[in-house]
């Protein structure tokens, strides 16, 4: 999927959400500028909170694990260990999935 910071729709609709993988934040990372790069933080942060807010619990899970990914892998703002901790955890909460589990193990051994 093909990724984009969408100020006039900032918030990924439940199709979009479920199609984002990690290897498209890789590529976004990689092709975007660094402003954008960050912008897409945020609109992960919202889709996360209007889909848990909706109830869709297992799709706020699957963006709380994008988040923790984006933030620990690509990112790396300052506090990304915290942050990742955060979401990952927040993930498992929503919905124990093994993909969650495995990056919680390796999300808490720090970067």
């Amino acid at each position: 999927m093909e990724l984009t910071v969408d100020f006039g729709n900032p918030v990924f609709d439940e199709q979009a959400a479920w199609a984002i993988t990690p290897e498209d934040l890789d590529k976004f990372y990689c092709s975007a500028g660094e402003v954008d790069q960050l912008n897409l933080f945020f609109q992960l942060e919202a889709s996360f909170r209007r889909h848990l807010e909706a109830g869709r619990a297992e799709l706020a899970a699957h963006l709380a694990f994008l988040t923790a990914y984006y933030l620990f892998t690509p990112l790396t703002p300052p506090a990304s260990w915290e942050l990742a901790t955060y979401y990952i955890r927040e993930a498992l909460r929503l919905h124990p999935a093994q993909e969650y589990r495995e990056w919680c193990a390796l999300i808490e051994k720090g970067n």
